[in-house]
């Protein structure tokens, strides 16, 4: 690479939100690069514990922009059935009370990225560098100076940081406070196989451990019924679940989802990892900015994480495109202080929301849980309040 190479944008971080970022630039006919701290065989290979998001219909819509038909790698998702373990309240979202046919897909994550990074490499335009990463930021008037571990140098009219929620260049760019919040909690994913078919519909049960999701997934290879399970619990029933044989890891999955898809009986890998909430107080900085988890992150109830940090990449894409069509400079002050104006309120509430919700129902307090189930009752009978819900849901 050669030192004098100026580039239009440059990203720091090669997964899903910070990919399709790279993508949208790159559709734009700007110079881009984008670094990737783990190895080109890492990308590659298939994820053994096909940890999996829920991409909603807002965040497909962006994609299919770029020309990534999220249909065709994730499953369909057209209802969402919620309820309170400990009461008789449940919600009901269906995506036609909300106007549309589906609330979005579940998407294995790993998939999602090969999309985008062969999309990248397709383009000739875009150069990917993996098992590369950023550690050294320069900004000067009119560009940004980095260097790679590697001792690589170049510059960008603009550097994007999307290294996830232990990004190495965060501090160092912004040196802002952070809000964060340990909730306690370890997510439990896997892949589990059970008696009865989906029907596109995503379940989430609360009970006084974390919230259990059980999400739509495509069917084996022998054409059985499988979801992706996330089940979010307080640390110490969590690492008792970590160190269960599948036999008894099932049993427990059983009695704690109920009978709606018949019995599970199998189950792949377990993955865990703990659950926090993180909120960054500035999101830029001269010449650079955070998006995605490197900015906020959320407890992963709502399947929002992802949402949040597509929507960052879309609303840079469009001020980018903004300021190409105006012909003004996309890496000075107004454009970055425009994008934290109009991405910090939405993910700062959704933050502070999800973890409120995860307090409120991960206990079994009487009282909240009477409030809860009162609550679920009435949203499903407000109709205008359960459509705002759906399409929150579906990201629109």
């Amino acid at each position: 690479m050669s030192d004098s190479l100026r580039n239009d944008l440059v990203v720091s971080g090669g997964g899903m939100v910070g990919a399709s970022l790279a993508l949208a630039a790159c559709r734009m006919g700007l110079r881009v690069r984008l670094f990737e701290r783990r190895s080109r065989e890492d990308c590659r290979s298939a994820d053994p514990y096909e940890r999996a998001s829920l991409v909603s219909l807002g965040s497909g819509r962006f994609l299919a922009g770029i020309d990534i038909d999220v249909a065709a790698l994730g499953t369909p998702v057209a209802r969402m059935r919620v309820w309170d373990g400990q009461e008789f309240g449940s919600i009901h979202l269906d995506a036609e009370d909300g106007g549309e046919t589906l609330l979005g897909h579940i998407v294995e994550n790993r998939r999602l990225e090969q999309a985008l990074h062969g999309a990248i490499c397709a383009t000739g335009e875009t150069v990917l560098h993996y098992a590369e990463e950023l550690v050294e930021t320069v900004p000067c008037q009119r560009e940004i100076a980095l260097r790679s571990k590697q001792g690589s140098r170049l510059s960008a009219t603009l550097l994007a940081i999307a290294e996830g929620r232990q990004s190495p260049l965060r501090k160092q760019v912004t040196n802002a406070p952070l809000f964060r919040e340990d909730y306690g909690q370890d997510g439990i994913t896997a892949t589990v196989w059970m008696e009865k078919p989906h029907r596109h519909v995503a379940y989430q049960r609360f009970l006084d451990s974390g919230p259990l999701a059980i999400l739509p997934f495509g069917n084996d290879h022998d054409g059985r019924p499988r979801a992706s399970m996330v089940w979010s619990a307080k640390r110490p029933l969590a690492r008792r679940l970590m160190a269960m044989d599948d036999d008894a890891f099932l049993t427990a999955l059983n009695q704690a989802f109920g009978p709606q898809l018949g019995r599970f009986y199998q189950i792949g890998p377990r993955a865990a990892f703990p659950l926090s909430g993180l909120h960054s107080s500035r999101y830029i900085s001269q010449r650079a900015v955070l998006l995605g988890d490197s900015a906020h992150g959320v407890h992963p109830l709502a399947g929002l994480g992802v949402n949040l940090g597509l929507r960052d990449a879309e609303t840079l894409a469009k001020l980018i495109g903004t300021a190409i069509a105006r012909h003004e400079d996309w890496g000075e002050p107004a454009t970055l202080r425009s994008f934290q104006a109009q991405r910090r309120p939405d993910n700062l509430a959704t933050v502070l929301a999800c973890g409120g919700l995860s307090h409120l129902f991960s206990n079994n307090h009487r009282g909240l849980a009477t409030l809860r189930d009162a609550g679920m009752f009435a949203t499903g009978f407000l109709f205008p309040l359960k459509r705002f819900l759906i399409r929150q849901a579906m990201g629109l």
